[in-house]
C-alpha cells in the first residue's frame, strides 16, 4: 500500500505528482511494488488517480479523509484491503522515502513468513525504516487511528509485534525539503 497524500516540499500539492527520475514521484515508486499480491494507492484527490492510470494491477483509492492527519490514508488502504483482499499482510510505502529496494521487499517478506510477529521492519545500519510488513492480524488496531500517526513511534511502543530485519547499506534518503526532492529528482 503507498500512502500518496503528502504535501510536497516543491512546487507540486503533493510528492505523488513531483519528478522523479523521468517521471512521476508516485509512479517511479508504484513500479518498483511490481510483482507484489496487490499494490493499492491512497491519493488525496482523483485527479492524483490519474497519474498512475497507464500501470496495471493496481487500485487507487481517493481518501476522502486525507485532511484528518496521517492515520487516515493508513485507515482507509487497509479496510480496503480487509474487505477486498485475501492478502496476510501489506507494505506501508511512504512517498518520502522513494527509494524501495526491490532486494529489501523480499528480505522482509521471507523474514516475516517465520517471524512469528505481526510487523518485520527493515534495520539499516541501526536505524529502522521503511517499508514497514503488517500482517493481516494486525491491521484492526490500526483502523481506529485518528490525526497524525507516527508509525514507527507505535512499533518502538510495541517491541513486541517486531522482527527487525538488519539491512547492510544506508537507509533510503528522505525528502524532507525543497533541496531534497532536487537531489533525489537527478
Amino acid at each position: 500500500m503507498v500512502i500518496a497524500t503528502t504535501e510536497s516540499p516543491g512546487p507540486a500539492a503533493t510528492l505523488a505528482e513531483e519528478p522523479w527520475r523521468g517521471e512521476s514521484l508516485l509512479v517511479g515508486v508504484v513500479r518498483r511494488l511490481a510483482g507484489l499480491d496487490a499494490v493499492v494507492v491512497v491519493v488525496r484527490e482523483e485527479a492524483h488517480a490519474g497519474l498512475v492510470d497507464a500501470i496495471a494491477d493496481i487500485t487507487v483509492i481517493v481518501d476522502p479523509e486525507w485532511r484528518e492527519g496521517t492515520a487516515a490514508p493508513l485507515r482507509v488502504g487497509l479496510d480496503w484491503l480487509t474487505h477486498a483482499t485475501e492478502v496476510g499482510a501489506a507494505f506501508v510505502v511512504n512517498l518520502e522515502t522513494p527509494a524501495v529496494e526491490g532486494a529489501v521487499l523480499e528480505e522482509l517478506l521471507d523474514a516475516h513468513a517465520g517471524a512469528g510477529k505481526p510487523v518485520t521492519v527493515p534495520k539499516y545500519r541501526y536505524v529502522r525504516g521503511g517499508p514497514v510488513l503488517l500482517d493481516r492480524d494486525i491491521w484492526p488496531r490500526f483502523l481506529s487511528t485518528e490525526g497524525d500517526l507516527d508509525l514507527q513511534q507505535i512499533l518502538l511502543a510495541h517491541p513486541q509485534w517486531v522482527t527487525e530485519v538488519r539491512v547492510d547499506w544506508a537507509p533510503p534518503r528522505p525528502i524532507a525539503t525543497g533541496d531534497d526532492l532536487l537531489e533525489l529528482a537527478g
